[in-house]
């Protein structure tokens, strides 16, 4: 990795065949995967990845994503990504990250929010001085601070619609991170999981908007409700699930398809 001198970070990530589909095109999942690396290396070249915050009693964690995706690269392929924050002094972090081919074309644009929090609380603590420690992208056209004003996912609406279909996934050990709860990247894991094969074989997806709300654990029961709210449009409901059949909500999901 480097940063240039608009302290704009750049790495290049190659497409392995582990990441594909059944085509050989890369997986949403990887997207978010490479997204959350670069994010965490550049932490890392400032002195602020989450190992380094364990050890001021803090971390980082991710309350919303939202990807536009342009295009599916293939086995082998090779993508350049480039992230940037903008100033920020409140308790939320934004992080701008895209995605280009060889060829310079766009791949996918990613905004993200994240948090810094007590490490034993959970409760969040202003950026400002970890943000100073990252220091802010000079380029505005790239950094989008948007995303905090770009709608929610309403899942209220969504559950007016009726259940679509349910998907109970399994926790284990390997979903979970240094945060000691299950990473990110697997939420849209089994989200993507709770669709038929036979529609994903001719579909896939152009924007995905995930907002996490509450953490999951090792230990705990897991539901995925999905609702049809458009035309190749679908929302998600992640749940942690009681005995007694109550749900919390976790993590809510939209994903427009084509």
């Amino acid at each position: 990795m480097h940063i240039d001198e608009h302290n704009v970070a750049h790495q290049d990530f190659t497409l392995c065949t582990f990441n594909t589909d059944a085509d050989y095109a890369a997986t949403p999942r990887w997207f978010f995967e490479i997204c959350q690396e670069i994010a965490g290396l550049h932490s890392l070249m400032r002195g602020c990845a989450i190992t380094d915050l364990i050890k001021e009693g803090k971390s980082w964690v991710i309350s919303r994503e939202r990807m536009e995706i342009y295009s599916y690269p293939r086995w082998a392929d090779v993508l350049h990504l480039k992230t940037g924050i903008p100033e920020s002094s409140s308790y939320f972090a934004p992080r701008t990250i895209v995605a280009q081919d060889k060829e310079g074309k766009p791949v996918f644009k990613s905004s993200t929010m994240w948090a810094v929090v007590d490490y034993q609380t959970k409760m969040p603590l202003k950026v400002g001085d970890i943000y100073e420690r990252i220091r802010a992208a000079v380029d505005e056209d790239f950094v989008d601070t948007g995303l905090r004003r770009t709608p929610k996912t309403d899942l209220d609406a969504a559950e007016q619609t009726g259940v679509f279909s349910t998907y109970r996934p399994q926790v284990s050990y390997w979903d979970t991170d240094l945060n000691r709860h299950v990473n990110n990247t697997v939420y849209l894991d089994w989200i993507l999981r709770s669709m038929d094969s036979s529609y994903l074989k001719s579909h896939r997806p152009t924007l995905i908007d995930v907002m996490w709300m509450h953490e999951i654990h090792e230990t705990d029961h897991v539901a995925v409700n999905v609702y049809k709210v458009g035309e190749n449009r679908f929302v998600y409901a992640v749940c942690t699930e009681q005995e007694n059949g109550t749900l919390t909500r976790a993590c809510a999901a939209e994903i427009q398809f084509v």
